[in-house]
């Protein structure tokens, strides 16, 4: 009986460039060493414990059948992996963590063991840290698989960790079990396993809650696919459903990018570069509530003059749809952040100044007035703003 996996069932949002070149330079060494006398320069020999041939025994193979079975594996776990990781020298430099890992354990248990030390090749422990890996990343995707039996045959779908829980635990039963390893590096494949899991565990835990859900909606919409006929207008409405959430992530994610690019800009100082990214995306037009959620949340990083043009805008919105009782609210927290705020339009200072004091709120009021001939001159009435500055201090 014949059971090999051979693809993960995920789209992929773009080509695993790495994967695919890693698949043709095994190739070519091996092509090298059918045609020269390369193989011993690769090996590894677990007594030197020399990192070069840690990798290079890596990339060689003994045989035809031994490229072919590590590359089929490798192809069916490593492209989805590559694309969900995001980042191709973090998913090199993953491989080269495994294959030193390998061959390390491998020399560590020919000094425990009675076994003469045979030397070392193939990919096959970088194959199983990438299985192990997606036991971790990406457990519940469904890997296709093919299984022959004599003259029966047919494909299904598995969970990569229940394949993991298979292939990673048959090796180490046989490494615990058996005397005689026919050959197979089983310690390679058990370090591998193990090793690609830890590290997952260990340094991409972000970069898997940050996917996760992208995952979950991307193996529901393929089990639909999968299921066939059962039900186009349920698998294009499931479609439909995906991409609008997909939609709003995205947009959340552009929001927080923009955001984050404000919070520098305002923490440094360059309100005046903060104000002009502001005002070309907020006006007029942008609903009062957004406004009031940007104030709030600009509102936690401290003071800044970007605060208050946002404040002024606000105030000015709510000034044209004549809701003055709000507009109060907010000159109030402007002038807490500073007392000497001014209003974008200065011709609306006395009318707020008195409805502030016929409200009681006379603090806003003296805020609005105070030192009227230094910060208005002549653009608003200063005989009439002492006057209601007095009335307010009383």
């Amino acid at each position: 009986m014949v059971i090999i996996p051979y693809s993960t069932a995920l789209r992929l949002s773009k080509p695993p460039i790495v994967t695919y070149s890693m698949t043709l330079l095994c190739m070519l060494i091996f092509a090298a060493q059918v045609s020269s006398n390369l193989t011993e320069s690769l090996l590894y020999y677990p007594e030197t414990w020399n990192p070069l041939k840690m990798l290079t025994s890596s990339l060689a193979h003994g045989n035809l059948f031994h490229l072919m079975g590590n590359m089929i594996f490798y192809l069916a776990f490593a492209p989805a992996l590559e694309v969900l990781i995001g980042n191709k020298l973090k998913y090199v430099w993953i491989m080269v963590v495994i294959s030193f890992a390998v061959s390390i354990a491998y020399s560590i248990s020919t000094l425990v063991s009675s076994v003469p030390p045979w030397p070392s090749l193939g990919f096959s422990g970088v194959v199983t840290g990438m299985i192990g890996l997606s036991a971790y990343l990406m457990p519940n995707a469904r890997i296709k698989v093919f299984w022959w039996y004599i003259v029966m045959w047919k494909t299904f779908y598995v969970p990569a960790w229940i394949l993991a829980v298979i292939y990673i635990g048959l090796d180490s039963w046989t490494m615990v079990s058996a005397d005689d390893y026919g050959g197979i590096n089983v310690v390679a494949h058990v370090a591998g396993g193990i090793t690609g899991y830890l590290y997952g565990h260990f340094f991409l835990k972000e970069r898997k809650e940050e996917v996760q859900d992208e995952l979950a909606h991307e193996i529901k919409t393929m089990q639909i696919r999968q299921q066939g006929g059962l039900i186009r207008s349920q698998a294009y409405e499931y479609k439909e459903k995906m991409d609008e959430r997909d939609s709003h992530k995205q947009e959340a994610q552009a929001y927080e990018k923009f955001m984050g690019k404000i919070y520098q800009m305002t923490s440094t100082h360059r309100d005046s570069e903060a104000v002009g990214l502001l005002l070309d995306k907020y006006n007029l037009e942008t609903e009062i509530y957004e406004l009031e959620q940007l104030f709030e949340r600009m509102q936690e990083w401290g003071p800044s003059r970007s605060l208050l043009c946002i404040g002024r805008l606000i105030i000015h919105k709510l000034d044209t749809e004549l809701r003055d009782g709000k507009a109060i609210v907010y000159i109030d927290k402007c002038q807490k952040i500073s007392p000497q705020f001014l209003l974008g339009d200065l011709s609306r200072v006395l009318h707020y100044a008195e409805l502030a004091l016929q409200a009681g709120r006379f603090e806003v009021t003296r805020n609005l007035t105070v030192d009227a001939e230094k910060r208005y001159v002549n653009l608003v009435n200063i005989e009439q703003c002492n006057h209601l500055y007095e009335k307010s201090a009383r």
